[in-house]
Formats: C-alpha cells, structure tokens, sequence
C-alpha cells in the first residue's frame, strides 16, 4: 500500500518515534548537563522528514533513504534511552547515528557506485572512525575523543573526495552539494562559536542554535537525492562564497579604517563618520564584487575563455564530422555558461546544459549574407550581458558555427533532392508496370488464343500445324511469364493488389527457418495505413521482406514479429524482430547493403542490432517525400 507516494512501513515508525522523543522532552526534561540530547531531537525530527520528502518526490526507497531513517531512528532514540536511566546507550546512539550511519547515507547520494574501490575503503574508514569515536565518549578522556572527531572529520572529507574524483555529470552535481551543506554546517559552527565568545548564552540556547546549524547537510542531501539540476550548485555556491567573501571585506575595511582612526585621534569615529565610512565602502562595493565573482567563477566554472584554443577545439570538432550538440558541449565548457542553444529557422535543433534559465544572449549567424541560425547563450545568475572574453570567443567561433549550420542545410537539401529523385523514378515505375501489363500482356495473351483457334481450323498437314502451333502458343506463354517478372521487379504485384501489409503477410507464410520448420511470422500493423509514397511502400516491403527472410537464414528461431508504427505523422517504423539466439552472425552481404541504400535513397535510417536475445533491424521512413518533390 503507498500513501502519496510514501511508505507507511518508512514514516510510521518514524512519526512515533520522533512524537515520542519530543514528548520525553516536554515531560521530563533533561537534568543539568544533559541538555545536548535536544540536538539529536532537532537533527533527528529533520532527517525524518527528508527521508518522508525524498521517499514522496522519488515514489520509491532509495538506499540513502534506508540510511537516513536509520540515523534518524539512532537519534530520536537517544532522549528515550537518556529517559529510561541508560545515560551511556544514549550517548552511543547519538554519535553513531551522527558520525557513522548520516555519512554513509550522504555517500549513498549516488545510488550507481563507482567500480572503484576507493568509495569502499571511504565507507570502512568512516566506520571505523565513529565506532571508535563511540567508543571514546562513554570511556576515553577528553583529548582521545577530540583526537577521535577529528579521525571522523578526515574520513568524511576523504571520502567525499573519493566520490567527486570518481564520479560526473548528474553524480558530481549530487556530491558538490554534499559539499555545499557540509561548508554552510562549518560555517554556521563558527558563527556560532564567535556569537558564544561575545554573548552570554544559555546551555540550552546553545544546544538548539548547534541544531540549527547543523541542518543543512541533511536538506543538501534532500536536494542532492531529489532535484540535484534544479538549481545548479555551482551557482548556490558562488552566491554564498561571494556574499561572504563580501561581508568579510566590508566589515575588515570598517573596522580596519575605524582602528587607524583610532590610532590617530585617539577615539572612536564621531557621529557621521560611519555613515561616510560605509558610502566609501559601497562606492567600491561593486568593483571588487565583479572581480570577487570572477575569480569564483573561474574556480567554480574553469578558467577565462580563450579564444583561439576554444576555436581549436571547435575545428576538431567539425573536421571530425562531430553532430551539433557536440559543438555546443565544447562551446560551454570553454564558456562556462549554465547552457547553449542552437537554432534554426526558428526552432531549436541543439542544446548543452540548461537553457530554459538565466538570461538569453543571441548571436545572429550568417554565412553569405544568408541568416542560417542563432546561438543563444544562457548566462549565469546575475549576469546581463557576456563578459568580454567570453564575448570575444563567441564573436570569434560565430563565423565557423554558421559554415557549419550551412553545409548541414546544404547536405539535408541535398538529402531531400535524392528523396525527390528517388519518388520520380518510383513513380515511373509505377506507370511503366500499368503500360506493360495492361497493353502488352493482354495482347500477347490474345496471340495464345488466336493460336489455339488455328489449331482447330488448319485441316492440311494437322500434325505439323497443330505442333507449330503449340510451339507458338509455348513462345507466347513464355512471353507473358517474362513481361510479368519484369513488372514484378520494377514494383511487386502484391502491392497494388493486396496493400503493403497483406503483401507482406503473403510473402512472409511460405518462409521456412534453416532446419525446415515453416516460420512463423507475426505481422503487427494499425488497422488502416494512410496512402503512402510509392518509394516508400516499396522499401518498407524490401525491408520487411529481406529481413524475416535473413531471419529464416540465419537465426536459430522459427518466429519472427514484423511491426509497422506510425510514430508521428510523418514517418514510418518498420521493425523486423526475432527471439532466438544467434545461429550465426548476419554478414554483411548484397541483401542488408540493399537495405541500406533503399533507405538512405529516401532519406530514412536503417539500424540492425543483433545479440544473444536476437536481432532487431529498424528502418525508418519519411513519408514528406510527395510534398519535397511538388516543390
């Protein structure tokens, strides 16, 4: 049973023990010196609900999941156990709930662990650090159990490490934000130990302020686990760094300008002073803000763009015949841009990264005076316009993307005068079998009769003429028999006669597999197929019928599915399929290179894939040949 989405059997248990650690509390609370077991309550009341968030945004349990109602159940239980006498279980559970079971869990954000060993030697380390550490703080003296936080420390950090060497993509998002929470909890921590040497604070306040501070790792895991590419980590960081990179600058400049005040006149700054102290301070405020967000940004992002390398990398690319979407990687990587976009004729045919967010800046492409395209790029939070570097590389790879965007336009035009062609000559066909058929077959037919009738009339020498005459009547039969195989190989019959599925249906029941049993052929097809293209009726029937014939040759089954699908309305999928294992491989002989060239003639894709479940050979079909060709 699922309730929106979550498990009863994950927050059931969870509710009554975080309604239950929090009653202990309000009836019974903790004598002096134990106020610490509050952070367990906060901390573990947090950590059930990301697990019940991420248990309801996933609909499922992930092993990150498992692990951190593990270390929320460890948590909620401390209080319990503090309450029931056992003063030293509860000490226990806390740490290992907080130093061995909430790191495992913040590892397990990548759910596809690496191959490397690495990660598991970083989960052993961990283990071992807070067990020991566990251990210390019901038995050891005060220095063994700072000596054992730190082991746990290093190991954490190792093993976070360990993770963002050995991981990309979506994966590294999902460690970075680890890495978020993990500073944003040690910065909270030394606010906190600054704010307790200036102010007098309660034990209790205290305790519930560590809480507090110690929340974001637990959502940062959240968020790693359920939208990791909502909001680009790389650019929560660079926020927070700059914001406190700033903050710290301003408060040095006003203190350092007031103490040399000081210094100087022996008081303090007089009244107005500080309010022109901090004009001076926002007067340079943006200045430095501008060169602080461009040093975290080539840490966060890569360094500056440069031009002529990133055009390097661009040629490689286009010489190598590398498709769109490459380009544009290459271009953001160079960039470091949250995403790039690619469009023509005022659609998109490539994108690389996010390009639904942040604000546009669009370069017109023109190659021969001829608008071919637009680049857009997406800028960085913050950001209204290229920097100047980046502005110079886009300016400098504008004229090579916009070639390029031309010959692909050329090549597809050529694309679709090879489809025309190929329709005409189709076509031609067509009008060649009706000539054929029609006009000359009737008339050889009536020669066979007229001869037969003579046979009867001729009364002189009857033997030799009736023996002419059948010979002749033999010759026109021959005739026929030749002008019909003609016809069929210019367009087979059973396509006029019967309609593409049923002729394939016909060709494929006489079909038998290599030991002799008849082939069983399943043809799948909607009910009524819209009028098609005569190249493209007669290479999906080529295509259907050389494939289940290759799969008769060389599988080592005796059934086979042909599929035809409409997958949208301008192109047709032909799929021939078989379940058994290979017999033998499919060579590449005259039959599949007959497939090939009759489709890539119309302008559709052939793929074959074979393996140990079978062989699947797709093709598919344009049916916009007719319009191209009225053009």
């Amino acid at each position: 049973m699922r309730v929106g989405g979550l498990r009863p059997a994950l927050w059931c248990p969870l509710g009554l023990l975080a309604g239950a650690a929090v009653s202990s509390l309000w009836w019974g609370p903790p004598g002096a010196g134990d106020d610490w077991v509050v952070w367990p309550v906060l901390v573990g009341v947090c950590l059930a609900a990301c697990c019940c968030a991420i248990a309801w945004r996933t609909a499922r349990v992930v092993p990150a999941t498992r692990l951190l109602a593990l270390s929320a159940a460890a948590l909620l239980s401390a209080p319990l156990a503090l309450a029931t006498g056992a003063h030293d279980l509860a000490v226990v559970l806390c740490v290992l709930g907080s130093t061995v079971v909430l790191p495992l869990a913040a590892f397990r954000v990548v759910e596809a662990r690496p191959a490397s060993p690495l990660p598991r030697w970083a989960d052993a380390a961990v283990i071992v650090a807070g067990t020991g550490c566990a251990v210390v703080s019901v038995t050891g003296p005060r220095a063994a159990l700072i000596a054992a936080e730190m082991a746990v420390a290093v190991a954490v950090c190792g093993g976070t490490w360990v993770l963002f060497e050995v991981t990309a993509d979506d994966d590294r998002r999902r460690v970075l934000w680890l890495v978020f929470g993990a500073a944003a909890t040690t910065l909270g921590g030394f606010l906190l130990f600054a704010a307790e040497s200036s102010l007098d604070m309660r034990p209790v306040a205290t305790v519930v302020a560590t809480g507090l501070v110690s929340l974001p790792l637990p959502l940062a895991i959240t968020v790693a686990l359920v939208a990791p590419r909502r909001v680009d980590v790389r650019t929560a960081m660079r926020g927070a760094a700059v914001l406190i990179v700033m903050l710290a600058l301003s408060a040095a400049v006003y203190e350092g300008i007031a103490a040399v005040w000081e210094l100087v006149l022996g008081r303090r700054p007089d009244k107005g002073v500080p309010a022109l102290l901090a004009a001076v301070i926002a007067t340079g405020y943006q200045p430095v803000r501008s060169r602080v967000e461009a040093g975290m940004d080539e840490m966060l992002f890569g360094r500056s763009a440069d031009p002529v390398e990133t055009l390097t990398r661009l040629g490689t690319d286009l010489t190598a015949g590398a498709p769109p979407p490459l380009w544009l990687h290459t271009l953001r990587t160079t960039l470091g841009v949250p995403g790039i976009a690619l469009q023509q004729d005022g659609a998109t045919i490539a994108t690389a990264g996010a390009v639904d967010e942040g604000h546009p800046a669009v370069t017109v492409l023109r190659a021969g005076g001829e608008h071919v395209g637009d680049l857009v790029v997406r800028l960085p939070v913050g950001h209204l316009r290229l920097p100047p570097a980046a502005g110079s590389v886009v300016a400098l790879v504008a004229a090579p993307l916009a070639q390029a965007l031309y010959a692909a336009r050329l090549s597809e035009q050529l694309r679709l005068s090879r489809g025309r062609v190929v329709t005409v000559l189709e076509e031609e066909r067509r009008r060649m079998r009706r000539d054929l058929h029609d006009g000359l077959g009737p008339t050889l037919t009536g020669i066979a009769y007229t001869a037969d009738a003579a046979v009867n009339l001729i009364t002189s020498d009857p033997e030799l003429a009736v023996e002419t005459l059948r010979g002749l009547r033999a010759d026109a039969g021959d005739a026929i028999a030749e002008i019909r195989r003609i016809v069929y190989g210019l367009r087979p019959r059973a396509l006029d006669e019967l309609g593409l599925v049923d002729a394939i249906r016909q060709r494929a029941v006489h079909l038998r597999a290599a030991d002799g049993r008849p082939l069983a052929v399943t043809v799948e097809a909607p009910e009524q197929l819209p009028a098609l293209p005569a190249a493209v009726e007669v290479a999906a029937y080529r295509v259907a019928v050389e494939a289940v014939t290759n799969v008769a040759r060389h599988s080592g089954t005796a059934a086979a599915t042909i599929t035809l699908r409409l997958p949208d309305p301008a192109s047709l999928r032909v799929t021939v399929a078989d379940t058994g294992g290979r017999g033998e491989p499919w060579a590449h002989g005259v039959g599949i290179q007959s497939m090939h060239e009759r489709v890539e003639q119309i302008g559709g894709r052939l793929t074959i894939r074979t393996g140990p479940r079978g062989a699947t050979v797709t093709a598919e079909l344009p049916l916009a040949i007719p319009a191209g060709s009225a053009e």
